[in-house]
């Protein structure tokens, strides 16, 4: 019989658990305030799994001489046994650059141990930013605050070429005749100096897949700060300090930008929520007397610049969709409605009531 994904966990688990036992014991230690003589694990259970994340929860049962007790792990296991290593030094990387702001209750977590296909990290507690029931505004605020300590606030030369080789590319891609194609070249052409303007000290580090499903909400009555945000899973993230800072910021956006203008017809919403996200970046930012005038001199240009190119790759993304939206008709229309948004986008040059 072909095993679970839980059961191969479990099975993974108790064949190197002994590896971080000394984890175990922390945890006991933590409880009792005494370190304990023997520890032992008498249960494993995987709670749940992290949106698309591909990261499980799971709680271990733990005997010792000094009572019962339950830790909290994260697992992560992949089918490649050489990507590991590699997201381990990201994760590092990560944890490193949120340090400096445990104070303002921004973290990632730790690995505990990894071996080949399997990273096991520090026990997350919370909810992802959707399933959370913190109120919106406070949530986008600290969904901001987050990305903003990654980024940090030095200032570097964001290499502007590489938006340009995407739009160009992305929109040859594209499953639409060629005066659409022009129309949309053009569009994109007419802002391109601009933007590269303002924005060439915008560079910084980019964690490649910043979404809500990797943004982690804490909450702990009586705790100070009450609300923790743990950034998961940097998968993508690169230490290079060439990219544009707004690329991770629109990346979280786009598919609400979709969905909301899909429901609404109109971006009210977004405004409301984004304006949120920019008052956390901008108060992280603030610590040290910057803010996102620092680099694009109060310009909402490059925001909608870069939220465009967020949409037009969302295209490429639902090309294979076509059941999803209903058949052929169905993708062509709401392909048609992106390039709709994208053209909004493209058009505003402040942010639209």
């Amino acid at each position: 019989m072909e095993s679970t994904p839980s059961t191969r966990m479990q099975q993974v688990l108790r064949r190197i658990i002994e590896g971080f036992s000394d984890y175990f014991v922390s945890c006991v230690e933590n409880t009792y305030k005494k370190t304990p003589s023997s520890v032992e694990v008498k249960d494993i259970t995987v709670e749940k799994k992290l949106g698309a994340t591909g990261i499980h929860i799971v709680k271990v049962k733990l005997e010792s001489d000094l009572g019962m007790d339950e830790a909290s792990i994260a697992v992560k296991i992949y089918e490649a046994s050489n990507i590991a290593l590699d997201l381990v030094k990201k994760i590092n990387t990560l944890e490193s650059r949120l340090s400096p702001y445990k104070a303002q209750g921004i973290s990632s977590v730790g690995v505990i141990f990894f071996s080949r296909g399997v990273v096991v990290m520090e026990g997350i507690q919370g909810d992802v930013f959707r399933d959370s029931r913190i109120p919106r505004p406070q949530k986008y605020r600290y969904a901001g605050r987050s990305i903003a300590a990654f980024h940090g606030y030095k200032s570097n030369r964001c290499w502007f070429e590489k938006y340009k080789l995407l739009i160009s590319r992305s929109i040859e891609s594209m499953p639409i005749d060629q005066n659409k194609k022009s129309s949309l070249n053009d569009i994109f052409n007419r802002r391109i100096r601009t933007v590269e303007d303002i924005s060439k000290d915008s560079g910084s580090v980019t964690f490649g897949d910043f979404h809500p499903g990797n943004v982690i909400f804490d909450l702990r009555i009586g705790r100070n700060p009450m609300i923790h945000t743990h950034l998961i899973d940097p998968e993508y993230l690169d230490t290079t300090t060439e990219h544009d800072r707004l690329e991770d910021i629109c990346n979280f956006f786009a598919v609400e930008a979709v969905d909301i203008y899909r429901q609404d017809q109109n971006l009210t919403r977004l405004k409301l929520n984004m304006n949120s996200f920019l008052a956390g970046y901008n108060e992280i930012l603030a610590l040290k007397h910057h803010s996102l005038n620092s680099y694009y001199t109060g310009n909402y240009v490059p925001l909608h610049f870069h939220m465009a190119i967020m949409i037009l790759m969302s295209i490429l993304n639902i090309l294979n969709m076509t059941d999803f939206f209903g058949g052929e008709s169905g993708l062509e229309n709401e392909i048609n409605m992106r390039i709709k948004l994208i053209e909004i986008f493209l058009n505003w040059t402040t942010f639209p009531d």
